[in-house]
């Protein structure tokens, strides 16, 4: 989930301290923004609440990226109800990033059953409630090249809003009613991007294995690789052209929502989030950025995906429904030293397919 932050910066051109200013060559800086979260999704409909944002810039003697803690609640529309904690910390020269989430939510959600060709008429709701939580080890190993080391914990209750829908009523659906899934996982990454929240070169691509099993706690067993690779080329003068691939695999006996999912305001704008899940995910997409005024920004997006329960299907295109979807959107930037913004977003997808999406920096 991706929540806008920044209202009060976005009317006062200004962002909260909690120290004085000082020359970043020999203190870094601190700055704490306690300010309205306001998001939008199909799947969700208006987001509210409140959001504090504390950022770390270190000395510049230790050349490492700024550390971060994201506190959020928020409430939408739609009954949907999340309360996270979210922070990254960067060792000297970037050798090693330490990541760590966790949050409690109850989050109605759609379901339209597993495969590219679920039909409108089987949208059912059901409700997720629980805690999440993981964590990440990320140490260099030469140059941009870093090996990974993730956990990942979610204990949830689900209750289908219907007693004659699928997830009530088909045993097939692994983990219709919840419970406990517990990942490991290794990996190996290159990032060489100049900029985390808005990158304007460099490249960034991630390999991870998860698996989940008894021996760790999980009441599920099932396997997943994941590649993300993205580049971002510059083009002209604050004009940046951005490339993502996206591939998603599992196989074993994951839950329903544990599953490769189209949609929600980062992979292929337009559908709801889980509108379209299964087994396997390929997904391309392109983003050109350009810089209006000062810090309104303006984006064009337009991507391709597909899914499939099989790998060796996945890749043939003619015999599969491709999903299209683009868009436009605008940017208004927080922060310029680290190049926060605020994002909105309008995609379009197929079957008249659509949504609106406010959230806090790039979709990737």
């Amino acid at each position: 989930m991706r929540i806008g932050l920044g209202i009060l910066a976005l009317v006062t051109g200004r962002t909260a301290t909690a120290q004085s200013t000082v020359p970043d060559t020999t203190l870094g800086r601190r700055r704490i923004q306690p300010l309205p979260a306001i998001g939008s999704a199909p799947e969700t409909g208006l987001q509210l609440g409140i959001t504090v944002l504390s950022v770390f810039e270190t000395p510049a003697a230790r050349q490492a990226r700024p550390a971060s803690v994201v506190a959020t609640a928020i409430r939408s529309t739609k009954g949907q109800t999340r309360i996270s904690i979210e922070g990254e910390h960067w060792s000297r020269r970037n050798d090693r990033r330490l990541h760590g989430l966790a949050a409690w939510q109850k989050f109605p959600l759609p379901y339209y059953g597993i495969g590219s060709g679920t039909p409108d008429e089987s949208k059912e709701l059901y409700v997720p409630t629980g805690v999440e939580a993981s964590g990440t080890v990320q140490q260099r190993v030469r140059g941009s090249w870093y090996g990974l080391l993730t956990g990942r914990v979610v204990r949830q209750t689900i209750r289908p809003d219907s007693n004659t829908g699928q997830l009530a009523t088909d045993s097939r659906v692994v983990g219709g009613d919840g419970g406990r899934v517990v990942e490991l996982g290794v990996g190996a990454l290159r990032d060489s991007r100049d900029f985390v929240f808005n990158p304007t070169s460099g490249t960034f691509t991630q390999i991870t294995y998860t698996a989940s099993a008894t021996p760790f706690g999980s009441e599920f067993a099932y396997r997943r690789v994941r590649t993300d690779a993205r580049q971002y080329v510059p083009i002209g003068r604050g004009h940046i052209l951005a490339l993502q691939a996206l591939l998603i695999g599992t196989t074993g006996g994951a839950p329903f929502d544990q599953l490769a999912l189209v949609g929600g305001g980062d992979i292929l704008r337009g559908y709801q989030r889980g509108r379209y899940r299964d087994r396997w995910l390929l997904a391309s997409q392109a983003e050109y950025r350009t810089p209006v005024r000062h810090r309104l920004g303006a984006v064009a997006f337009f991507g391709v995906g597909t899914v499939s329960n099989r790998a060796r299907t996945l890749f043939d295109l003619p015999k599969r429904q491709v999903l299209t979807s683009y868009g436009a959107g605008l940017r208004v930037q927080i922060d310029q030293r680290q190049r926060t913004a605020v994002r909105v977003d309008y995609g379009r997808g197929r079957e008249r397919a659509s949504g609106l999406y406010i959230g806090f920096n790039q979709a990737f």
